[in-house]
């Protein structure tokens, strides 16, 4: 597959141990989103919500399947609580073979 601007330059590196930084790779996605560069396919929670969530530690881990509207790739960005951040291109299937969990109410 060709290189693509859009969804191979959203990724934000990480400082020390961490592959990806988590506030400015999120913030990319959303601004991408927002510029009709890519659509949120499904996630636990929108793309806004993953960071406060996971900050609440109320969901161990928090994912979301991104399409690039450039290249028709999908990306896995995905959070945990007590591990690193993983963002890969996924295969579209993999959001149906996902088993997703109920997201704890917003009021906790």
């Amino acid at each position: 597959m060709d290189d693509c601007d859009t969804c191979d330059s959203v990724g934000v590196p990480g400082v020390g141990a961490l592959p990806w930084d988590i506030d400015a790779t999120t913030e990319a996605l959303i601004d991408r989103v927002r510029a009709g560069r890519m659509h949120e396919l499904r996630g636990d929670v929108p793309l806004e919500d993953m960071i406060p969530l996971l900050e609440s530690e109320l969901m161990y881990t928090i994912v979301s399947f991104v399409e690039c509207l450039d290249c028709g790739r999908v990306l896995f960005w995905g959070l945990c609580v007590r591990g690193n951040p993983i963002l890969r291109h996924a295969e579209r299937t993999d959001i149906d073979h996902r088993q997703w969990g109920a997201v704890p109410p917003r009021a906790r």
